[in-house]
Formats: structure tokens, C-alpha cells, sequence
């Protein structure tokens, strides 16, 4: 049976994130997992060069408690990811990590060279191109951040690793899997290839409404621990008020064998780090069904985004661009908001681009025929000047979008 650790936080307090991380990695076992001296990367979720105040991130002290809860185990740590947009030496300054690791001597993974990486199983990857530091591991530790995704709903520790894909080929694959049913059967078998040793979301802050990079910080209180991908998201999806069976990005991974999304079949341990400092309550010795937690994960009234039901992704594998322009939602820019730095346009991965800049004044404008709704337009625009909005028939019935 899958297990889940629940540290339950208030803040970023280093020391209460040590005790937290140091209870679940006993109450799982995690110390089975490693062997000493075996080169482990850390993968945090750098999509882009900002603060870490934005929540796009995790947290610096979640990485700081993280590395020192390692050290025992004499491992070589390096960690590094690939963002959307900027490199990945700028990502790890903007968002604080780089000065933690730079602090603790250990090393940014070269993420700006790409290996040919065999998928022998594979069905929709047969290979990729994989970051040069993540095939010089042997292994990985997934730190992920809880947040929306206006393609899958939510990201966390399934969707994060499409950033071990080294550079622009993660936009050009979203020409290959370009609606949510085909794009969450890839991440599955990503996952099923790479197989990180342990899963590590922050919850403590997440992301509302418009992200993945420009939605708001939510607090949430929690930081998630698990050997187990889909329990992890599992838990994650129970914060933001989903139906974990909803979400493709969970039930594809679950299909594949990648560990479970009932939250009645995941064993729970609720760690409170702050009660075990104080001597208030022993270390917890059992655990709960996840299912029995819902109300306490639950963060009322989530703002979750705006995506494409799952009917009319599958009407949209089926009946192609005439259904996507005319009945599903859409990115679309908001004038005021842009300040026509082509940022959009150069993350299109279609061709010819779906979105048109005449000029370095012009709002680029979009042309929907071509837009696969990958949406990795709005995922980049560093200002958050591009929502997603209700197709044109969406507006005329009145639909405020599908979610």
C-alpha cells in the first residue's frame, strides 16, 4: 500500500522544515532508498528566474532543509532543472536556491547539454532529450511545488519532471502530445523511465488561480513526502478541492502502474513539527487513510484555473481544429498588461507560430486555427498578461470556460 508523509507547517521556519523532513523520512523509510556516495540530483521545479516570494517555486529553505536531512547519507548531491524561458543558472539565482547550494557547496547539473536517452518500453517516447546532469545521475529527488496548470490542471511531482528534457524540446513535444489525454499518457511514461527515488512537494505556500508562473501565492500548510508520485499529486489535488479521479495527469500515471490515487488506499502519517519540538504530542506511530484528512488538506474556495473539460480534449483528439478553435477555451492577451516583449511568441512551439508580432509595439495577436492550446504562451509571459478565456461559442451559451 502506498504511504504518504503530511508535514503540517505554519511558515518557512528551517528548523520546524529539518524536524518535519527528518520524522517522515523515518516514518517511510527513506533511508532505504540510497546508498552512500551514489551521485543523487535534486530536480526542484526552477520554471522561471523569479523570487521565491511568487510561490512559482519552492522555497529556498524547503531545498536548505532538504540537502541537510540528505547529509548522512553521504551522497554527492547536485540538483538543476531546465526552465521554460530563462537559463538555468539564472533561475537558480532569481529564485534563491542557487544561494543555498552555493552556501552548502553543492553543484548546479548541467542542464544546457542533451544526451539521447533510450525509452526501450516506450510507447508514446521511444527517446528524449535528456539533460546531460540527469543522465550522469544515479538517481533523483523530485522537489516539486504545488500550483495550477491551465493544460493539466494542477503541476506537481508528475508534471515536474518534463523538466528533465533539456531546453526548448519540452515546448516542440507539445506539438507531438497536444491535448491533456495525450500529453499526460507522455508524462506517465517519463515518469515510468526516470522513477525518481522520493517525491517532495511544497504546499506550505502554493498557487492559485493563473498559473503555472503568474497566478496568486495561496497558503496552504503543508509539505508532502512520499516514495509515491500519484499520492503525492493525490494530496495535492485534495488541497486545491479536486476530485483526484478528475485530473488525467493522475489517473494516466495510475494506469501505468505508477502508484496509487485512491484516497482511501493511501496510508497517511500527519506530522506535526511544531508539537514535537515542543514535547506537546510523542511522534506519530500509525497511520490514517488519506481519505479521512480531505477536510483538513482542503484550502476552501481554491481558485482553480481554467482548462479544457476532458470531453472536449477528447472531441479535440478526435475532430481536430474546428473544434479547438471554436469550442475550446483559449489563451488570450489582455493589452494593458503586455508589454510586447515577444516572449509568447518565441515559446510558441508551432509552426508557423500560432501567435503574430509585426512589430516590436505590437501586442502579437493570436491566429486560433494554429493554437494546440499547449499553453505554453501563458506559462512564460512574465508580466501574467495572458489568460485563458471562453471560446467564442463558450461566450455566446454563456459558459464562463470549462474547469
Amino acid at each position: 500500500m502506498s504511504q504518504i508523509a503530511l508535514i503540517h507547517l505554519a511558515e518557512y521556519d528551517l528548523r520546524l522544515i529539518e524536524i518535519g523532513l527528518r520524522e517522515a523520512f523515518t516514518r517511510l523509510d527513506l533511508g532505504l532508498v540510497f546508498q552512500a556516495h551514489e551521485k543523487i540530483l535534486i530536480k526542484p521545479n526552477m520554471l522561471s528566474a523569479v523570487g521565491p516570494e511568487r510561490a512559482v517555486t519552492p522555497h529556498p529553505t524547503v531545498f536548505e532543509g532538504l540537502i541537510n536531512q540528505l547529509s548522512p547519507y553521504k551522497l554527492t548531491l547536485s540538483y538543476g532543472d531546465s526552465p521554460a524561458v530563462h537559463s538555468p543558472k539564472s533561475a537558480a539565482k532569481a529564485t534563491g536556491l542557487a544561494a543555498v547550494a552555493d552556501r552548502l557547496q553543492i553543484p548546479l547539473a548541467d542542464f544546457d547539454r542533451a544526451v539521447e536517452y533510450a525509452l526501450p518500453d516506450g510507447v508514446r517516447l521511444r527517446q528524449i532529450h535528456l539533460a546531460a546532469g540527469v543522465a550522469e545521475s544515479d538517481g533523483l529527488i523530485n522537489l516539486c511545488k504545488l500550483k495550477t496548470h491551465a493544460l493539466t490542471s494542477m503541476t506537481g511531482a508528475i508534471k515536474n519532471l518534463y523538466g528533465v528534457i533539456a531546453g526548448t524540446r519540452k515546448a516542440q513535444m507539445h506539438v507531438q502530445f497536444p491535448d491533456t489525454y495525450a500529453f499526460t499518457k507522455m508524462l506517465a511514461e517519463l515518469n515510468q523511465a526516470i522513477r525518481p527515488r522520493v517525491h517532495i512537494m511544497d504546499a506550505i505556500v502554493a498557487m492559485e488561480g493563473n498559473g503555472p508562473m503568474n497566478g496568486r501565492p495561496r497558503h496552504a500548510g503543508w509539505i508532502l513526502v512520499s516514495t509515491d508520485p500519484v499520492a503525492i499529486d493525490t494530496a495535492g489535488s485534495m488541497i486545491m478541492g479536486y476530485d483526484p479521479r478528475s485530473l488525467a495527469v493522475i489517473t494516466a500515471s495510475e494506469a501505468a502502474g505508477l502508484g496509487c490515487g485512491v484516497p482511501a488506499e493511501i496510508e497517511a502519517f500527519v506530522i506535526e513539527p511544531a508539537h514535537i519540538m515542543a514535547d506537546l504530542i510523542p511522534s506519530p506511530t500509525s497511520p490514517v487513510m488519506l481519505s479521512s484528512l480531505q477536510h483538513s488538506l482542503l484550502v476552501p474556495n481554491f481558485a482553480r484555473p481554467k482548462v479544457a473539460s476532458s470531453i472536449m480534449t477528447l472531441l479535440t483528439r478526435v475532430s481536430g481544429p474546428i473544434l479547438r478553435r471554436w469550442f475550446l477555451s483559449r489563451p488570450a492577451i489582455a493589452a494593458s498588461a503586455c508589454t510586447r516583449c515577444g516572449q509568447c511568441v518565441a515559446a510558441c512551439p508551432v509552426e508557423p507560430k500560432a501567435l503574430l508580432q509585426p512589430s516590436n509595439r505590437a501586442v502579437p495577436t493570436y491566429q486560433y486555427e494554429r493554437c494546440i492550446r499547449c499553453y505554453c504562451c501563458q506559462e512564460t509571459c512574465p508580466t501574467g498578461a495572458i489568460h485563458v478565456v471562453p471560446s467564442s461559442l463558450g461566450r455566446l451559451t454563456g459558459r464562463k470556460g470549462f474547469s
